[in-house]
């Protein structure tokens, strides 16, 4: 196959790379991490959750970094759960924001001056979710206009 070709395919792949959104969490909120899930891809994104998404066998480490690669931004469910046991949640982050990827924490019954490592990015209480989606929404259409 001639390399103009390849090309070809690889830009039209871009173009077609649908928005990726990374949603972080701990499986004690997998059921609102699930919701949140639904109504991002009702905006027209593609949402990684590990539950859903990593196969068995997989390298965790590995395959966490490939997602957030992968991903446009990050959205991180902080509740009590995640205080108590942060260890993956806090790797997520890191990684996401050692890509200097969108991070927006969404709060879950935290005190968001308690939420260590995204203490300095504007949060999002839970009950003020569709106010992010509306943003989320703007963003996704953006992200299309530009691919065409």
């Amino acid at each position: 196959m001639p390399k103009s070709s390849k090309r070809q395919k690889r830009a039209k792949a871009v173009r077609l790379k649908q928005y990726n959104v990374f949603i972080s969490y701990s499986t004690a909120d997998s059921f609102i991490a699930h919701v949140i899930k639904d109504k991002v891809e009702a905006l027209g994104a593609k949402v990684y959750l590990y539950e859903k998404d990593m196969e068995g066998g997989s390298i965790i480490i590995k395959e966490i970094i490939a997602a957030i690669d992968d991903c446009d931004e990050a959205m991180v469910l902080e509740s009590p759960s995640t205080r108590r046991k942060p260890d993956w949640v806090v790797f997520e982050i890191g990684a996401a924001r050692g890509q200097h990827k969108r991070v927006t924490p969404i709060l879950n019954n935290v005190d968001p001056q308690k939420v260590g490592p995204t203490m300095d990015l504007n949060a999002i209480d839970l009950n003020n979710l569709d106010q992010f989606l509306r943003h989320l929404k703007g963003r996704i259409g953006r992200s299309e206009r530009n691919k065409r």
